[in-house]
């Protein structure tokens, strides 16, 4: 995933541009980066205004750049357009990030469980990595929409239903890991956050992360199984719900059969038997 949009940026990518691609936490991501980082070919940058990931080797050629899913290889659809414009593809296909979402909420990284404590309170209540992901996620949903630069957290949180103190001490941490930068308004008189430059985050892309995009189209011609995450066998639809079963035919009732009607006839008093 960082090599493939590595490819797309001049061998540079902020940490916050694969986050957009992936239903995970910002924390998260970093963890995963770090361990791919061997400070030659892949380097970590800290000293830019952003957390960045470098691939030299990138950087000095242009290689092409593939259009498939990284994750199952298959394709990844046609374009899609939000209010007559066409909007940039995601990464990977919607099945592969239902995936990912379904293996996240399910089996979180055991490795980022000691590492996501209330940061600020000094509480050691780790938080739940889902949570965390889901509003991290609308902080850059709603915060890209608006186009403003810098922005307060104010911003957010009026577009939000999500406690205001909540947005601002989750942007606060996110300034600390230099995913966003800290500053203040041109006015000076309010803390503001930036984002990375040319960051966009489409209403189809976030949507995804609610498991919305239930387009039903079926998962791509080719591919393989590992990691846990089907990839490219069957034709399961894209979603969380299951396919549904068929519906069991109604049990078959036969009317029964009518009888002969009771025939009652009245014989006079001379027809009756004597004894």
């Amino acid at each position: 995933m960082l090599y493939r949009l590595a490819l797309r940026h001049a061998g540079a990518v902020p940490i916050a541009r694969v986050f957009l691609e992936l239903p995970f936490s910002l924390e998260e991501i970093e963890d995963h980066a770090d361990k791919v980082a061997d400070g030659r070919s892949v380097v970590r940058n800290d000293f830019g205004e952003f957390l960045t990931y470098e691939f030299p080797e990138l950087s000095r050629q242009m290689p092409t750049v593939p259009d498939d899913c990284p994750v199952c290889f298959g394709e990844i659809g046609e374009g899609i357009t939000v209010g007559g414009e066409e909007v940039r593809q995601p990464l990977i296909c919607d099945t592969c990030y239902a995936g990912l979402r379904k293996q996240h909420k399910t089996e979180p990284d055991p490795s980022m469980m000691g590492k996501l404590a209330h940061f600020f309170t000094g509480e050691e209540e780790q938080e739940d990595l889902t949570a965390v992901a889901a509003i991290e996620h609308e902080i850059f949903f709603i915060g890209l929409r608006a186009q403003l630069d810098p922005f307060t957290h104010t911003t957010i949180a009026a577009q939000s239903r999500r406690p205001a103190e909540q947005i601002k001490e989750r942007l606060d941490r996110m300034a600390a890991r230099r995913y966003v930068k800290l500053g203040l308004l041109p006015s000076g008189d309010a803390v503001a956050y930036t984002f990375p430059p040319e960051l966009d985050y489409p209403k189809h892309h976030y949507e995804r992360l609610e498991g919305k995009r239930a387009t039903g189209r079926l998962r791509p011609a080719t591919g393989r199984i590992e990691d846990g995450i089907q990839r490219g066998i069957t034709a399961e639809p894209v979603g969380d719900e299951p396919p549904s079963e068929p519906a069991k035919p109604l049990p078959k009732v036969t009317a029964r059969p009518k009888k002969a009607p009771l025939k009652i006839t009245i014989k006079s008093k001379r027809d009756r038997p004597t004894s």
